[in-house]
C-alpha cells in the first residue's frame, strides 16, 4: 500500500524502507530508492540513506516522503499493489518524479489506483469513473473520451484548468 499520507518512523531512510522486508542488504535497499527515483533526496542528506528522518531538522517533503514510501513497496515485491492519492502531497516537480516511479513498480503488477487527478490515471489500463458512491462509467481513457461520458467532461475541465494563469491587473 501507498497511502496519500504515508507516514515515515523516526529512523534512517534505510531502515524506512527496509520496513518492506526486514532481511533486505544494504545494496536491495539502494536498488529500491533509486528506482523510486529518490537519488535527489540522499544526495542532499548529510548521511545519505543512513540519514535519520525527523530529527536534527531533517525532514522531508511530503512528495519526497512518498517517494521513500514507493521505494518501500518496491522492495517487498508484492504482486498486488494499491496506490491511494498517493501523489495527493506532491508539487509539480516531485508529482513527475513519484510517477516515474510508479511506472517502475507497476512493471508486471496488478496496481489499483484511487486517484483525484487524472493525470496520475490517464495511463490506466481499465478506469473506473465513480460518481455518488456507483460506478457511472469504465474503460481506457480513450474509450472513455470517445463516449463523451463524465470522464470526457471531467478531463475537459481539466485540460482547461491547466492552462489557467494568474494574471497582474494593469491600471
Amino acid at each position: 500500500f501507498v497511502f496519500q499520507n504515508s507516514r515515515l518512523i523516526k529512523a534512517s531512510i534505510f531502515e524506512n524502507v527496509r520496513l518492506g522486508k526486514p532481511e533486505a542488504t544494504r545494496e536491495e535497499v539502494m536498488a529500491a530508492l533509486k528506482n523510486a527515483q529518490c537519488g535527489d533526496i540522499l544526495e542532499k542528506l548529510p548521511d545519505g540513506m543512513d540519514t535519520v528522518i525527523g530529527t536534527k531538522g531533517v525532514y522531508l517533503s511530503g512528495g519526497e516522503q512518498q517517494r521513500i514510501a514507493i521505494a518501500r513497496v518496491m522492495l517487498k515485491n508484492t504482486p498486488i499493489i494499491i496506490l491511494d492519492e498517493a501523489t495527493a502531497f506532491a508539487d509539480p516537480d516531485n508529482e513527475t518524479r513519484v510517477q516515474a516511479a510508479f511506472s517502475k513498480l507497476s512493471q508486471g503488477k496488478t496496481v489499483i489506483m484511487i486517484a483525484h487527478r487524472l493525470s496520475t490515471v490517464a495511463g490506466a489500463d481499465q478506469i473506473y469513473v465513480v460518481k455518488d458512491g456507483q460506478i457511472a462509467e469504465s474503460g481506457s481513457s480513450c474509450e472513455l473520451m470517445e463516449r463523451g461520458g463524465l470522464f470526457a467532461q471531467i478531463w475537459k475541465n481539466y485540460q482547461t484548468s491547466v492552462q489557467w494563469k494568474v494574471q497582474k491587473e494593469v491600471q
